[in-house]
């Protein structure tokens, strides 16, 4: 649509507003808005304006009023086309930036779809996280039982899903997933009763998560966090120090004083899921050297080394009467967060 300054351009330009002060009017023209936007946005179209106005005062000098009312008609017609080409140079950079603004909100709903699918993914994880942390004590039972409880069995799956879902968000591939849901779904139909089974699964979704933050330099932020409550499902202890995360069992060792092949088994499924830094060990004993702690403690190192990264736990034993006799508690110090 012509704005009122371009009509009165082309009402000029055509003769329909010609007078004795057609000089004074074409002079008054170039100090509109319009022709400081046309100044601005198509100085080319402008300068041709100025300078047909230009040559209309040198004819009106030389008292040719012919030649100059032929100048001053030429330089309102530059000066009309001026003003039409900056109304469309503006109308293109309107529409440039409403471009440009549109996009970048279609980026910001994209990125909030994805940040409210994050938050959906979190909360869901969170609430089966929950419904794991409270069965803590039965999932507990599998370092020291050889069959499984109905109820423990469901406090697993809830766990292993769990831990799909999350080596899921990590960035776990399809290839890696799927055979870990089949056993899910297999051990959900049979619902087998050899604590073994269980467990097998379990300490397999946590080492695939392993896997996935072994890629990583360090820990993520949250990740003391996620080992104090894997930790807590697999039946240890566990708190968050300053510059640690802590945990403990009194599990390691059976009333007999052999090493608990389950709870060694469960402790290194943690440490695969959790791959970061040095583990330094200690095993609390009355005194050195009594009631044959040394030789249990040396059975415990020797275990110890059986696994993938021997090197990355050391062990030893510390005289104290502030824990129970055999309980193990392990620094990981890596985990530590504000």
């Amino acid at each position: 649509m012509m704005t009122r300054p371009t009509l009165l351009l082309l009402c000029v330009a055509i003769g329909a507003c010609a007078g004795s002060q057609a000089a004074r009017t074409s002079d008054l023209l170039f100090s509109t808005p319009e022709a400081e936007l046309a100044r601005e946005h198509a100085p080319d179209l402008y300068v041709r304006a100025e300078l047909a106005s230009a040559h209309a005062h040198e004819a009106e000098r030389s008292e040719d009023k012919l030649t100059a009312d032929d100048h001053r008609t030429e330089s309102r017609l530059w000066l009309a086309a001026a003003v039409a080409e900056a109304e469309r140079v503006q109308l293109d950079r309107g529409r440039a930036e409403l471009q440009v603004q549109e996009e970048r909100w279609a980026k910001q709903l994209a990125r909030d779809q994805r940040a409210s699918a994050s938050v959906a993914r979190d909360i869901s994880r969170h609430e089966a996280n929950a419904v794991a942390l409270r069965e803590a004590e039965r999932l507990a039972a599998l370092t020291v039982s050889t069959t499984v409880s109905e109820a423990t069995l469901d406090a697993v799956l809830t766990r292993v899903r769990l831990d799909l879902a999350l080596a899921e968000a990590l960035g776990a591939t399809d290839e890696q997933l799927l055979p870990l849901r089949e056993r899910a779904d297999r051990v959900a139909r049979r619902r087998p009763s050899d604590a073994r089974v269980a467990e097998s699964l379990l300490v397999d979704s946590e080492r695939l998560i392993g896997r996935i933050r072994a890629d990583w330099p360090e820990p993520r932020p949250g990740a003391a966090t996620e080992l104090v409550e894997t930790a807590s499902v697999a039946g240890f202890a566990a708190d968050r120090l300053g510059s640690a995360v802590l945990i403990r069992s009194g599990r390691f060792f059976t009333p007999k004083g052999q090493v608990s092949d389950a709870t060694v088994r469960r402790f290194t499924g943690l440490l695969a899921a959790f791959p970061h830094g040095p583990v330094a060990c200690q095993v609390a004993v009355p005194k050195p050297g009594s009631g044959g702690w040394s030789q249990r403690v040396a059975r415990l190192v020797e275990r110890f080394g059986r696994m993938d990264d021997p090197g990355r736990v050391s062990t030893s034993i510390v005289a104290t009467d502030a824990l129970p006799a055999g309980t193990v508690q392990c620094t990981f110090a890596a985990y530590r967060e504000p």
